[in-house]
């Protein structure tokens, strides 16, 4: 059985967990890689964990699959958000409080929802303080979101990050167009 898996079956994913603010397991490990501006994989004791930042949505990025040809737009400062994320902490060893455990509708994927700590900070709130993402009630405890909110409020009133474009529209409002470029063999674009 995984790691993850283990954990999976110790964290809770009813609503007692969203108002619990204590983390339901910690692990320590590395960042081995950022996919979103609030999605990490983090490798401990050689078990990779895929991880999405608790009480925070981040712009989303552009999707291109070059196989199909089909691709999705991204939020404006999305690609800025990320590279914030990886510069914090990409290749950095992590404290991972993992609030809880769930599965994606589109894939087999287990997602550990965690607070992110590097060296006691908490990654998590610096992304929403530093204007990179939102404060997102439906991954925060009711413990936990006032201090989210505040961090957001404060960014916003200094217009930092994608506070910059006014009205910046959140992820879970974004609804992306798919686009298919069809490939045709032989066919060269001008």
């Amino acid at each position: 059985m995984t790691l993850l898996s283990c954990l999976f079956l110790f964290c809770s994913s009813s609503e007692s967990a969203q108002k619990e603010p204590v983390p339901a397991s910690t692990l320590e490990g590395l960042v081995v890689g950022v996919s979103e501006g609030d999605h990490i994989t983090v490798n401990s004791f050689g078990t990779e964990i895929n991880v999405q930042l608790y009480g925070i949505a981040a712009p989303q990025t552009a999707k291109v699959d070059k196989f199909t040809g089909w691709s999705k737009a991204g939020q404006p400062y999305a690609e800025e958000a990320f590279r914030a994320l990886s510069i914090k902490v990409l290749h950095q060893q992590v404290k991972v409080e993992i609030r809880r455990t769930f599965v994606y509708k589109n894939s087999a994927k287990q997602v550990a929802l965690a607070v992110v700590y590097l060296d006691g900070r908490n990654i998590n709130l610096e992304m929403v303080a530093d204007g990179w993402a939102w404060a997102f009630k439906k991954f925060a405890s009711k413990a936990d979101l006032p201090e989210y909110q505040a961090a957001q409020k404060r960014a916003r009133a200094k217009r930092i990050g994608l506070w910059n474009q006014g009205i910046p529209q959140p992820p879970w409002e974004f609804q992306p167009q798919l686009r298919i470029t069809p490939k045709l063999p032989g066919h060269q674009p001008h």
